[in-house]
């Protein structure tokens, strides 16, 4: 008598049919990519997953950007939609995280632009039918940074800034009302990133990195009904960091590494 027992449907689903993530941000998401990728895969484990991201310092989703000669295209026009339409399996599920939004308000993007692009990206990735994860801008500008500190942080990561502080909170305060309101059944809405920022309220403390990126995969992974807790591990973090430093230098200022095909 046999003592192999039959898969259930459930197991079958998470051994079988492998899902596609989509990253889109920038230095946060890129500091910890490889980390948040590797905790993933561990805790979908056995279930495949394949992965396409747009992602590098101080890039933006309608403007270029980037930092010295590292300079990125627009998320919206870096071709990513169209790699997920070609690399995406018939009925496959696909996750996307929406994250970093804000560089565009400091390369002096209007809120009104930037909204009318975030609802086009939330579209075009519906086509899909893609469990959407999308952060808020995590600062109150007026409660957090002073006017001289923002000036001080706007000389240092974006110097030809054109952005008054007083559009920039506005700005943040709409974009912010906009992205609350998306949450629906497709379109999850994380709000509470602020906690884990460090003094620049912009990028996550290295400190509190592993906390944000485990709370992040914890929502991307909750509806693929995983028993194993996503935690992202400090080897990994210090991986990731170490791997963004390699990326940004030989890939994207010096191009002697080619991108890999699920970077865009």
């Amino acid at each position: 008598m046999s003592l192999i027992l039959p898969l259930t449907t459930s197991t079958e689903d998470q051994t079988q049919n492998p899902v596609l993530f989509i990253f889109l941000g920038a230095s946060n998401l890129a500091r910890s990519f490889h980390g948040l990728k590797d905790c993933i895969e561990r805790c979908i484990f056995p279930r495949p997953a394949s992965f396409l991201h747009a992602m590098g310092p101080g890039r933006g989703y309608l403007s270029r950007g980037g930092i010295l000669n590292a300079v990125y295209s627009p998320i919206l026009k870096c071709g990513i939609l169209e790699a997920v339409r070609n690399k995406r399996l018939k009925d496959q599920p696909v996750i996307a995280l929406i994250t970093d939004i804000g560089n565009d308000i400091m390369y002096g993007v209007s809120s009104e632009k930037i909204i009318n692009g975030l609802q086009y990206l939330v579209n075009a990735l519906g086509e899909f039918k893609t469990n959407i994860f999308i952060t808020s801008i995590p600062v109150d500008l007026e409660n957090d940074i002073s006017e001289l500190r923002f000036h001080i942080i706007r000389q240092i990561f974006f110097p030809r800034s054109p952005i008054k502080y007083s559009q920039a909170s506005n700005n943040i305060t709409v974009i912010n009302k906009f992205i609350l309101q998306s949450s629906n059944k497709k379109v999850t809405v994380i709000n509470d990133m602020n906690q884990f920022c460090g003094i620049d309220k912009i990028h996550y403390s290295i400190l509190k990195s592993q906390s944000a990126w485990s709370h992040i995969a914890k929502k991307l992974t909750s509806s693929l009904n995983t028993n194993v807790s996503p935690k992202f591990k400090t080897s990994e973090l210090v991986f990731s960091i170490a791997n963004n430093a390699a990326r940004i230098l030989l890939t994207d200022m010096l191009g002697i590494i080619n991108k890999t095909e699920e970077t865009f």
